[in-house]
């Protein structure tokens, strides 16, 4: 109003007013302790630290479709002082002396060279027994045998007979295999005994024991299209012995075999699908591991010397195969010609002899 003092307000309003003030004060406080504990709840940041803020990982889970974003790499103040390291020095293992086989008998022989050789078979396997012209020394060795070694073990293996037995070897058909044999068959009637001298040199670990008789010759020629075979002792001729070779599809081997085994009756099994067959066949003699024998074949003789009708053996007549079974020596040939298959070198003992004397010199490893 004009001209006329205001008048003061009544103690109950100035106390009403205070109120009003010391509220809006308070709730600003309040306001303030509730945006300091959400940023807290949420992740903005943190309000104690030397100074400085740190990120709060959040309490939620990312959506799959959020990729990260990559943390920056620091980079150092200064580059860190690298003390050099000194190569390491390699050791050298020396190679194991190896010392030149000597020249002179009398001279010791001293080899250390790697792990001796390990023998797991020999042949022939009997001592002192008498065996056919196409028998084969053979050695075989349980893992293969390293060039250098194979010389010396075999001019450590001495083969010593009672009488000249011609041109004749130590070979190697393969890395597991040591064989000796003359380039034809062994004369008859010869003695035959190996030294060997492998243990006291290290070079094998055991000595074989090879010590055997080379009885008369024996050998049976067959000829495939004549279905016919030739017997000749000692050169002589003898008799033919009819034969029936392997049909079409089961092929006789042709090639040098030699008699392994007899038996008075063996069972015989094919279980097929082609032909399955279980009899119990007489006078059978075993000539190749994989199952060739020559044998008396009772059910066929209306076609030895006509037709080839077997299953891949030498089918003979009764009469025949007792005489093969009362006559024959373990080592006696049977050479077969003109099958079309030639036979392995590793089908028996006796099919050493298949492999050209030119090939055998080659593998050998002690010729000059």
């Amino acid at each position: 109003m004009s001209g006329q003092h205001a008048k003061p307000a009544p103690a109950d309003s100035r106390r009403s007013g205070f109120l009003r003030a010391l509220g809006v004060t308070l709730g600003l406080v309040a306001l303030g302790l509730v945006a300091l504990v959400g940023g807290v709840a949420f992740g903005s940041f943190v309000p104690w630290g030397p100074g400085s803020q740190q990120a709060v990982a959040s309490m939620a889970t990312p959506s799959p479709e959020t990729t990260p974003s990559p943390r920056p790499t620091p980079t150092p103040s200064a580059s860190p002082t690298v003390e050099p390291v000194p190569a390491p020095t390699a050791t050298v293992v020396p190679e194991p002396a190896f010392s030149p086989l000597p020249d002179r008998p009398d001279e010791q022989l001293v080899v250390a060279y790697g792990d001796p050789a390990v023998v797991s078979s020999v042949y022939p396997s009997q001592i002192n027994e008498t065996y056919g012209v196409g028998i084969v020394i053979r050695i075989e060795f349980g893992y293969p045998v390293s060039d250098r070694m194979k010389e010396m073990l075999e001019r450590t293996a001495v083969v010593e007979t009672s009488q000249p037995i011609g041109p004749a070897a130590w070979s190697w058909p393969d890395d597991y295999t040591m064989a000796y044999r003359p380039k034809d068959f062994w004369p008859s009637r010869t003695d035959v005994k190996v030294k060997f001298d492998w243990v006291d040199n290290g070079l094998a670990d055991m000595d074989p024991e090879v010590k055997f008789y080379v009885g008369r010759s024996q050998i049976l020629t067959v000829k495939h299209d004549a279905a016919m075979g030739k017997l000749k002792r000692d050169g002589v001729f003898l008799r033919n012995v009819p034969v029936s070779l392997g049909k079409a599809g089961w092929a006789t081997g042709s090639g040098v075999k030699s008699i392994m085994e007899r038996y008075a009756m063996k069972r015989m099994v094919n279980p097929g699908p082609l032909e399955p067959y279980d009899v119990n066949v007489p006078y059978a003699l075993r000539l190749t591991p994989s199952g060739e024998f020559l044998h008396a074949a009772p059910w066929n003789e209306y076609n030895l010397g006509y037709a080839n009708t077997s299953h891949g053996c030498t089918n003979v007549s009764y009469v025949d195969g007792q005489w093969f079974y009362e006559n024959a020596l373990e080592g006696d040939p049977v050479i077969t010609t003109g099958t079309g298959v030639d036979i392995d070198w590793y089908e028996g003992p006796g099919a050493m002899f298949n492999i050209p004397w030119e090939q055998w010199l080659a593998n050998s490893r002690n010729l000059p």
